[in-house]
This record gives C-alpha cells, structure tokens and sequence, in this order.
C-alpha cells in the first residue's frame, strides 16, 4: 500500500510538472488575468460583445461554462504544482555509510598483515605479494556493503534483493574490452554477458560501452524505455540504471553498473546523480582502492628481471 502511495504520488509530480502541464496552466491564468484588469480598467466585456456581434445569447453561455472549466483546472494544476515543488517526491535519504567502516577494518587488518610478516625478519619474496591481497575477496565484500547501504538509503519501500543488480567488469586494456569480475546478488545466476568488446557494434548501446566511449565518466537512464534490453531476464523489471567508471587520476580500472528494479525510486535524472555522488561515489573509491593495490603488488611479479635490467 505504502509502495503504491509513493509512486502514485511520484507519477502525479511528473504529470502536474511537465511541460505541457505548466504551459497549459500558465497560460490559461495569464490569459485570465490580463482578461480581468481589462474589464477592471476599460469596461470591456467579452461576453457582452460576443452577444451583440455574433452570438446567441445560449452559446456565449456554453463558451462562459467551458472558460470557467478551463480556469478552474489550471488553477487546479498550479495549486497541485506548487505542492510537488515544495514537497517533491524525494523516495530516499542521505545517510552516513556506516556499511565502510567494515570494508577499511578489513583493508586495514590485510595490511597488518603485510608488515607482520615483513617483520619476521625471514626474506620476503616480492613477486609473491600479489597473493597476498584478496583482491577479489575485497571487491565482493564491498559490493556487498554498498548494496545494504542503498537498501537502507531508500526508506520509502522496502528494497529486496531481486530489486537491485550491481556488476563491476575490468578493463582489459590490450584487447579493449570488459571482463566480468562480479555481481551482487551473486547468488543469482544474472549474468549473461561475460566480455563486453568496446569497438564490437553489437555491444554499441550498452550503457558501459557508451560511456567508455565517450569523456562522461557517468551514466544514468531514468526511463527504462531508454535502457537497452539486452538478453537477459531480469531487464524486463529495471526502472533506473545509473554506471560510473572505476578510475583514478585518469587512469581507468573498471565500470561500476548499479540497476533498479520492480520500483521508480528517483523522480528526475538529477536526482539520480545527487544520489550517485552521495551514496555510491564513496565506495567506488574503496573499489578503486582495491585495483590500484592489486596493480602496485602486480608490478613486484617481473621485480627481479626489471631490477637487474635498472
């Protein structure tokens, strides 16, 4: 019932809002108005002129009812408008990422755990401290706390598991492509799309793919009716979908893409965003975290041959 109320409420904002609604309102009480100050002023009366040059007085009577109708529903429609503007249909808060504190103890403990070892005083093999780091263990443990942060940033409804989907791919710099890395829920078989090739046109209207190629480093679909279907069931219920690069300092991991399903959560495509840089963007950078550690301990793999070649 509460989950009806809110996007009952959210269609109506989007219908009072638009466009036509609001030039159709505006311009009725404009027309209004300026009609009255010219009676006020002048003593013209539209009515009366009509009767005296070209209509009945029954007809001018029907035209009297329809204007009313027109002026009634326009101020109808400013009224309801006035209503949405200061009480938009905002269907989530911003709320502190308590979920992070979680991931960094884990980081931090991993990284206890490399200078524990170092300070054993046995020798430690460099190219060998790439195993050391979960990297994929990392990355699931932080999908998994951003997925419970926006289920509990949304309160208007109660967000399932099967109501949101988030895959992180990597890039694949030599073959300029991406590669699945994980999916939440990662207990459903969701994934149908392994490798995405960038340069591939059958893969062109991936929302991924769009961006990589492009300098956005977002990207955001409100409408479903704009998201492109692919194969897989579970785009028959998406209602947003919003993706961001996974980079730093200009230099690109991955992408992150986060999809909504069964419940139109956000009223505008700027709300989305505001949404993005407030409860995602954090743990992004925890992910980029984990691909910039992942690189640094792979650089240690050919340490002896580039060292001898220094």
């Amino acid at each position: 019932m509460k989950n009806w109320y809110y996007q009952t409420y959210s269609r109506c904002s989007r219908f009072i809002l638009g466009k036509p609604c609001k030039l159709y309102s505006d311009f009725n009480l404009l027309m209004a108005t300026s009609y009255l100050m010219v009676k006020k002023i002048f003593g013209f009366s539209l009515t009366s002129w009509l009767v005296e040059n070209f209509f009945k007085q029954p007809l001018v009577n029907s035209l009297v009812y329809i204007s009313a109708f027109i002026i009634m529903t326009s101020v109808t429609v400013k009224i309801f408008a006035m209503i949405f503007e200061y009480f938009p249909p905002q269907r989530y808060i911003t709320v502190q990422p308590v979920e992070i504190s979680s991931c960094l103890k884990i980081m931090n403990d991993e990284i206890l755990n490399h200078l524990t070892r170092c300070d054993t005083g046995e020798p430690i093999d460099v190219r060998k401290l790439v195993e050391q780091h979960a990297f994929y263990l990392n990355k699931g443990l932080i999908i998994q706390a951003l997925a419970e942060h926006i289920r509990s940033a949304v309160e208007s409804i109660k967000v399932k598991r099967k109501d949101l989907f988030m895959s992180i791919y990597s890039l694949d710099h030599d073959n300029n492509e991406l590669d699945y890395v994980l999916h939440y829920d990662s207990q459903r078989d969701l994934v149908k799309t392994k490798k995405i090739p960038l340069d591939d046109s059958r893969y062109q209207d991936y929302e991924c793919v769009k961006c990589f190629n492009s300098s956005d480093t977002t990207a955001y679909v409100f409408d479903s009716k704009n998201y492109y279907k692919g194969s897989s069931k579970r785009h028959k219920t998406v209602k947003h979908y919003m993706g961001t690069k996974l980079a730093t300092n200009g230099r690109v991991f991955g992408f992150l893409s986060i999809e909504f399903h069964n419940h139109i959560i956000f009223e505008d495509e700027e709300s989305m965003q505001d949404f993005m840089e407030e409860n995602i963007f954090p743990f992004k950078m925890l992910i980029e975290y984990q691909y910039l550690k992942h690189d640094f301990f792979g650089k240690f793999k050919n340490f002896e041959e580039n060292w001898r070649v220094a």
